[in-house]
């Protein structure tokens, strides 16, 4: 009851309303994930620093209890930190402080070891890449990837299910909706492949950069070698030189392809609602779903409306991340502290995107009736195959004639076969051009889809590997 009413009474949708779909980021964004992995980042470079025999050597028992002030790190002492933070009014200096503590319970004299060295932003930036880093590996791509994989699973099913292209919003040609289904499949894979591959930064050089306290520390470390060692250890990309924050390209590569992934899921969004709204694809009702408040025959295609008005909202969030972050005056100020921590709200909402447009996708079936019907009433469609195939023949006013015939047109199977008729050409060109139909005029689009299937399975299987 305590939990219905914190969603009642949340500002955000994201906590209240939407907070079941996307409960999972918290353990990447939430302030209770920003300190533990804070504490994770403190605790590993303690071990870290011991490992490089900088500090006292610690032995295989300490080593695992100094360990488990990270792993069991709880909701309580999160409180905890939180409680000392009052007082420091400084929130990494609040871990430092009860990472210390915990040692001093463990009887282990090594807390003036603690955050030796390092700077606050030190600690932030590992923090953070690291939250992004996990984040992105372990929950959205996972979502991204099963996006791909149903949309590449559809397309393969409606290969062959043929319709009218419209381009400039007028009939076009023939084509199949597999093969625009996977237009989008491609488009997504090419850009998770990019995704997925992108190195997060991270840095630990002190206040400014210059390694200057680690030096003042421990005067005989190679500090540049051992940061680059132990930032690589936590699967990141160690920033040698910075101000007193990491550079922020890192982050706006991940966030700009985040950002154009959700383009390409914008784009099929608003196509599959067109197609709903032209009968092309139906929707199946769940028991009990009302569609409107005053008319009962209506099935909306809320998924598809649900998603795309989230992607926007992420996209909004993540543009506005690769314009901010990588300005900062002089060696560094706060403005991006407070920008940092709405990583998760983009992502939140971009997740709530994906799983839209995924239920979306489940619901959806192709009206083949529809689509014939459309085929049937638009013979003039296939004029583009008869005037290349008059001009290939040795017509030169080919395009002309299927110009003066069909341009603004609606023309019928009848009309098309007089048409054929009247041309001077063999026989065996007017056999030819009878064989063209709205339904056979669709060229190598079922084979484009087949191609196009093994470079997406190629990826996900890659993924799939290394998960």
């Amino acid at each position: 009851m305590q939990k219905d009413f914190f969603a009642l009474t949340s500002l955000s949708p994201l906590d209240g309303r939407y907070s079941s779909k996307i409960s999972t980021l918290s353990q990447y964004f939430s302030e209770f994930a920003l300190i533990k992995y804070r504490v994770q980042v403190e605790v590993a470079y303690l071990l870290f620093l011991s490992e490089q025999k900088l500090i006292p050597t610690l032995s295989i028992s300490a080593k695992k209890k100094i360990a488990k002030i990270a792993t069991d790190f709880s909701l309580e002492q999160a409180m905890e930190v939180k409680n000392i933070e009052k007082k420091t009014m400084h929130d990494v200096k609040a871990v430092e402080y009860f990472i210390c503590q915990e040692l001093e319970k463990l009887s282990l004299p090594i807390a003036q070891y603690v955050h030796i060295g390092m700077t606050s932003e030190d600690t932030n930036s590992l923090a953070q890449s690291l939250m992004l880093k996990e984040a992105r590996d372990h929950f959205v791509l996972p979502k991204l990837n099963q996006v791909l994989k149903e949309l590449a699973c559809l397309a393969v099913e409606l290969k062959e299910a043929t319709f009218l292209a419209r381009t400039h919003g007028q009939v076009a040609v023939p084509t199949t909706m597999g093969k625009e289904l996977m237009v989008f499949a491609v488009r997504l894979c090419e850009e998770l492949q990019i995704l997925s591959a992108l190195p997060i930064d991270a840095k630990l050089s002190g206040a400014v950069g210059n390694f200057s306290a680690q030096l003042a520390a421990f005067p005989e470390a190679n500090w540049p070698k051992n940061s680059q060692k132990f930032i690589t250890t936590l699967g990141l990309k160690p920033a040698l030189i910075s101000t007193q924050i990491v550079s922020a390209e890192s982050y706006s590569r991940i966030f700009s392809s985040l950002l154009h992934s959700n383009m390409i899921l914008l784009d099929l969004d608003q196509d599959i609602w067109r197609y709903i709204s032209d009968g092309l694809f139906a929707q199946h009702k769940a028991k009990g779903q009302v569609g409107s408040s005053t008319m009962p025959h209506k099935v909306n295609p809320i998924d598809f409306e649900n998603s795309e008005g989230n992607l926007g909202l992420a996209n909004s969030l993540l543009s506005f991340f690769v314009n901010k972050l990588p300005i900062s005056r002089l060696q560094r100020d706060l403005s991006d502290s407070t920008v940092k921590r709405n990583f998760g709200t983009a992502l939140g909402y971009a997740c709530l995107g994906y799983d839209s447009l995924l239920k979306g996708l489940g619901k959806i079936k192709f009206d083949q009736n529809v689509a014939q019907q459309e085929l049937n009433e638009h013979f003039e469609v296939i004029s583009e195959a008869f005037q290349v195939i008059l001009r290939v023949n040795g017509d030169e006013q080919g395009y002309e004639k299927l110009k003066d015939f069909s341009q603004g047109k609606k023309i019928t199977a009848t009309e098309i076969s007089k048409f054929i008729d009247t041309l001077s050409v063999s026989a065996k060109v007017k056999k030819q051009l009878r064989a063209i139909t709205p339904n056979t005029y669709t060229g190598l689009a079922v084979k484009l889809v087949d191609q196009s299937l093994v470079t997406i399975n190629s990826y996900l299987k890659g993924q799939n590997e290394q998960s």
